[in-house]
């Protein structure tokens, strides 16, 4: 059996996240359909969890077997159960939220569950009406089970400027997952590659090839480990990572058939 990784937004989904006009197309969506019919596997591995994934998969009708989410700290059937997860616990986020780095931030946070969505602040890449409005960070330490907390700066610069600054208050608590202007605080060690690596440890069928393709930063893990692949919209540095780059999602799958 093969099975195969997938980004979302950027690379299978092609457009901007939560724009009425995106679209996955019908030519990926065939693909993976014919790639399930030879016994192979097909999965997303994704920043967001399964609740903001859901709303896609029923809207495209996607089919998956599995999903990596919130950067490999939430695992799930293709039906959303939980596999596994890795929680940030109530004081290490206080400790986070004691940072300079935090005490300045001003734009919109998002307190990530494997299921739910939790808003500090208006974020533009999330309309408000996808998450639970929290009034403080005192809330944001109360919400259960949370698995990734993400901000948003002004460009990919200052995403890595203020990974960098959290990282040097509070030395490997934390993976900084990044993509575009955003990044993803999630529990050190967690990326999609783990999460790829750990839910290929569950599964009981022999495994005899992994394919990943993504299209930003937070990918480049399991590129880099799989030796994967990107699409011809991603930037020059994870093309220059890649093994191939592909004009879609569904052009990867069947090269691979």
């Amino acid at each position: 059996m093969k099975i195969a990784f997938s980004d979302y937004d950027g690379t299978l989904m092609r457009s901007a996240a939560f724009d009425d006009t995106r679209g996955v197309t019908e030519s990926d969506l065939a693909a993976i359909r014919a790639w399930q019919a030879a016994g192979n596997k097909f999965c997303i591995a994704t920043g967001r969890n399964y609740g903001l994934l859901k709303m896609d998969l029923d809207k495209y009708r996607i089919p998956i077997d599995y999903m990596i989410g919130t950067n490999g700290a939430a695992l799930f059937t293709g039906a959303g159960e939980v596999i596994a997860q890795h929680t940030l616990d109530r004081e290490t986020m206080r400790q986070l939220f004691a940072t300079e780095a935090m005490r300045r931030y001003r734009n919109g946070m998002l307190i990530i569950t494997p299921l739910d969505n939790y808003g500090y602040r208006p974020r533009t890449d999330v309309p408000s009406r996808f998450l639970h409005p929290l009034a403080s960070l005192d809330e944001a330490q109360k919400v259960p089970g949370v698995v990734q907390i993400s901000t948003e700066y002004a460009d990919a610069a200052e995403t890595a400027a203020a990974f960098a600054e959290i990282n040097q208050a509070l030395p490997g608590k934390f993976a900084g997952n990044m993509n575009r202007s955003f990044l993803d605080l999630n529990v050190a060690g967690c990326s999609k590659a783990d999460g790829i690596a750990e839910l290929i440890s569950q599964i009981d069928d022999e495994v005899d090839e992994v394919l990943t393709i993504g299209d930003d930063r937070n990918d480049l893990p399991m590129i880099e480990r799989y030796h994967g692949f990107t699409v011809s919209t991603s930037k020059d540095f994870v093309q220059a990572a890649a093994a191939k780059v592909y004009d879609s999602v569904g052009d990867m799958l069947r090269d691979h058939m």
